[in-house]
């Protein structure tokens, strides 16, 4: 995240929020694309829980959850997805940030493993099991994202689930005992059927969506035919990094692998 926000893991303390963000029913209160408000919009009755987030540029920001989505004039409620590519990429991951500790805290009112009320822990982001003291803080999920590469092309795929036309890494979560790279190489064989070998790690991004951090990393082709798995993956071909088709914007992780190997193969040229 950028150094303009400084987060904080912590729930309480909480000082009194100079920056307001507004979440109901999953999605964001907003005015135009702005989510981030110098004075809350609701009264104080209104909320059923706050969060402070952290500080953006020197304002300590937080986050309300309300009930449900009232109708606010001048104001809508947008979901997080839609603000890809209309703000910045820390303001994005903020959002992103205030997204994921609502979800946390909507979805652990309740334990797991016995079913007991949960309360705030003292000091952590956690919330507490009364009965059994479980304590189950943010949930965030590994994935890798890896763009495999074959010379001056690289593997691009359309995903059967997502809506848009976008061509796009492949993807995938971490199971249970496997490292990053012995994820990248099994998602890799599972979704287009290749073998890849040498890997170079290009960075991270926390991806609320609804709360992964996805690890990237450029994949070098070692063998085998594309065979799209057709459950995951409805199409993936080779393009020259010369021609590529329409692509995930630059705030994406995905789109900066895709751009850093066209940049790194342009310089060559």
């Amino acid at each position: 995240m950028s150094d303009l926000f400084v987060p904080a893991g912590i729930v309480r303390p909480a000082p009194a929020f100079r920056r307001h963000i507004v979440v109901a029913e999953g999605q964001l209160l907003c005015r135009g694309a702005s989510f981030l408000h110098a004075d809350l919009p609701l009264a104080d009755k209104d909320l059923s829980a706050s969060h402070f987030l952290g500080e953006l540029e020197g304002e300590t920001c937080g986050v309300h959850l309300i009930s449900r989505q009232w109708d606010i004039a001048g104001y809508e409620w947008r979901g997080l997805r839609s603000l890809l590519g209309e703000v910045d990429e820390h303001l994005f991951s903020l959002a992103g940030r205030a997204m994921q500790v609502v979800n946390w805290d909507c979805d652990h009112r309740f334990c797991g493993r016995c079913g007991s009320a949960t309360e705030y822990h003292e000091r952590d982001r956690a919330r507490v099991c009364s009965r059994c003291q479980l304590a189950v803080y943010p949930r965030i999920s590994p994935c890798v994202i890896m763009l495999v590469t074959r010379g001056e092309e690289c593997l691009l795929a359309r995903h059967a689930h997502h809506r848009h036309g976008l061509h796009t890494a492949l993807a995938g979560f971490i199971e249970p005992g496997e490292t990053a790279e012995q994820a990248l190489v099994r998602e890799v064989r599972e979704e287009v059927g290749l073998e890849v070998g040498a890997c170079r790690y290009m960075g991270s991004q926390s991806w609320p969506f609804p709360g992964q951090l996805m690890l990237g990393y450029l994949a070098e082709w070692a063998g085998g035919d594309l065979a799209p798995d057709l459950e995951e993956i409805a199409e993936a071909h080779w393009y020259h990094f010369s021609d590529l088709p329409a692509i995930p914007p630059a705030q994406t992780l995905s789109g900066q692998l895709i751009r850093t190997f066209a940049s790194e193969n342009n310089n060559r040229q």
